[in-house]
């Protein structure tokens, strides 16, 4: 059995293999192998029923796919909306039960601040007792009444007043009933100098204020 296939000379009709390009025993050129076509179908050619059937069969898968698919997509966008709602719904519901716990819920107790009392203000002090003093040499507290003389240009310096208690702060106040008489200079001030320039017989107050406490006595000149 040979493995090489033979063809046969188309002319003389005798085998030979099918390598050869000529038939050896006549020398007639092989004939070219026509291969046979693949047979069509009824519904591969068109108009006939077969292939009339086949579009419809076609038509309708197309339909039924589109079908499906429009259900699928119809489904899809039940079930988002449905998920978008329940979302909701749970968010209300949520919210809602926040509202009605805090209704539920007892109001804050917020703790009362009691007001400091404001501290009461510490009276200033006042004046309990004066004194007036000249050149050093310490007279009676109380001058009221208390007359003295002087001649007519005398100059009497170093009037001091003080007072108790000493932490009142206070601004002195010296003043001449007339002017005319007798003159105090500087008439604001611990300190004072009296001046003598009536005429003999004329009389005059000298007073002093601090802070509403007033001491006084009264000049004649000579």
């Amino acid at each position: 059995m040979s493995f090489i296939p033979n063809t046969t000379c188309r002319r003389c009709h005798r085998q030979y293999p099918a390598f050869r390009g000529r038939c050896p025993y006549c020398g007639t050129k092989k004939a070219k192998e026509v291969r046979s076509a693949i047979p069509e179908t009824d519904s591969a050619v068109p108009g006939t029923q077969a292939a009339r059937s086949a579009a419809e069969a076609v038509n309708w898968q197309m339909l039924i796919g589109g079908i499906l698919l429009l259900a699928v997509i119809i489904a899809t966008i039940v079930m988002v909306s449905y998920n978008v709602g329940r979302d909701v719904g749970d968010q209300q519901t949520v919210q809602q039960n926040q509202q009605q716990t805090q209704q539920d819920s007892p109001p804050t107790a917020y703790p009362v601040i009691t007001p400091v009392p404001s501290p009461t203000p510490t009276p200033a002090p006042s004046i309990q007792t004066m004194q007036i003093t000249w050149i050093g040499n310490q007279t009676v507290t109380d001058y009221s009444g208390l007359s003295f003389g002087a001649r007519k240009g005398d100059v009497y310096q170093n009037f001091k007043v003080s007072w108790f208690p000493i932490d009142v702060v206070a601004i002195p106040v010296w003043s001449s009933s007339d002017e005319n008489v007798v003159t105090v200079d500087p008439a604001e001030g611990v300190e004072t100098t009296l001046r003598f320039i009536g005429n003999s017989g004329d009389t005059a107050t000298i007073s002093v204020d601090v802070n509403g406490s007033v001491r006084s006595f009264d000049i004649r000149i000579n």
